[in-house]
């Protein structure tokens, strides 16, 4: 009878802690912003960014810009971010300016447990 009660004993005890909520957060509230340089006031953005994760090749693109910066949930893990389009900004002098632009950036950690933030640099197309 003893030896009954241990091992209920032993094995409610077993039962109640493998039972635990896990709560592992896989998704990140990705912030990707673009650089413009010191001397630029980035105003709007009009462009499409493609982000691919680097382990499973799946490719969300948004074009959702608010500013200067997108945000999107993902996975987290690493990716590749591509961003093409027009923007306006103003610059030093207090000129206004409508430009193409490219941001690429071939690896980016998004990792962040609740949110990650990347900043891209962007290049000038005309």
């Amino acid at each position: 009878m003893k030896k009954l009660l241990m091992i209920l004993t032993c094995c409610m005890t077993l039962a109640l802690t493998a039972c635990h909520q896990d709560n592992d957060d896989y998704i990140t509230l990705a912030t990707i912003q673009l650089d413009g340089g010191s001397d630029v006031t980035i105003e709007r953005v009009q462009a499409m960014a493609h982000i691919t994760n680097l382990n499973t090749k799946h490719v969300v693109s948004t074009a959702d810009f608010t500013g200067d910066q997108v945000q999107i949930e993902l996975l987290r893990g690493a990716y590749q971010v591509s961003i093409e389009g027009v923007l306006s900004y103003t610059d030093q002098t207090g000129n206004k300016h409508i430009r193409s632009f490219r941001a690429v950036s071939d690896y980016v950690e998004l990792v962040g447990t609740g949110t990650s933030k990347a900043t891209i640099n962007i290049i000038y197309l005309d």
